[in-house]
Order: structure tokens, then sequence, then C-alpha cells
């Protein structure tokens, strides 16, 4: 008997059998379709981030610009900006009062900023109070 095992071991070759390989393969498939997956989800993230970071700062610049004028007059104003963008800007005067010493009178303005990109919905809204010299009207 122990002639026969022998025998037997002798003959038994080392290595994987062809059903074995292919398992490997297909198990070693769904984990490379699965990153994959993952990697162009990620890429489609950071493009999308990309793309709102810069809407935020244009939005911040256009915001900028308004309040740093010495004068604010109420109304909306839209802008074409560049890479698609758009721009509307809105103006509000929200209330007025009179100095202390009773000269001009001043006002509290709204500053509204939205930026959007064409074939988009997805928008960034900016808003910033100023005190200017109210608006006669």
């Amino acid at each position: 008997m122990r002639a026969d095992f022998m025998m037997m071991s002798s003959q038994r070759q080392e290595g994987f059998t062809l059903l074995e390989v292919i398992i490997a393969l297909m198990i070693s498939g769904f984990a490379l379709a699965a990153m994959l997956g993952s990697l162009e989800a990620g890429l489609a993230g950071g493009s999308r981030a990309q793309r709102d970071l810069y809407a935020i700062s244009l939005a911040r610049s256009q915001l900028a610009g308004v309040l740093s004028t010495l004068s604010l007059r109420p109304g909306s104003q839209s802008y074409d900006l560049e890479g698609h963008y758009h721009s509307d800007v809105e103006i509000r005067q929200i209330a007025d009062a009179a100095t202390k010493d009773g000269g001009d009178r001043i006002g509290l303005f709204s500053v509204s900023v939205q930026i959007h990109q064409d074939g988009t919905g997805r928008s960034v809204t900016l808003t910033g109070r100023a005190v200017r010299p109210s608006v006669q009207e």
C-alpha cells in the first residue's frame, strides 16, 4: 500500500487546474471593474468640485467688486463671464436713515450675486451688505 501511495504522489503534478485559473480570473475581473467604476466616479466628482470652486471664486470676485464701489443704486444686472458662466447681480436698499448732523441720508444695501453655468442646474449665490449714501428717488 505504501508503494501505491508513493507511486500516486510521484505522478501528481504541481500547479493549478484550468478551473482554478478561470475562477481566479473572474474574481480579479470583478475587482478590476469595481475599481474602474470608483475611479470614474471620483474623477467626475473632482471635475464637478473644480467647477463649483471656480463659480464660488467668480461670485466672490463679483461681490467684492460691487461692495467696493462708493455708491450703490438698487436694481439688477446680468453679465456673461468667461467659461460659459453667467452672473446676476441684485442690489436692494433695505433701509435708510438720517445722519446725526442732519446731512445726507445713509442707506443699508443688500447685494446678491448668483453665478450659474450653461447646461448645469447648479448655481452659487453669495450675499453681502453695505452702508452707502442713500438713493433719493
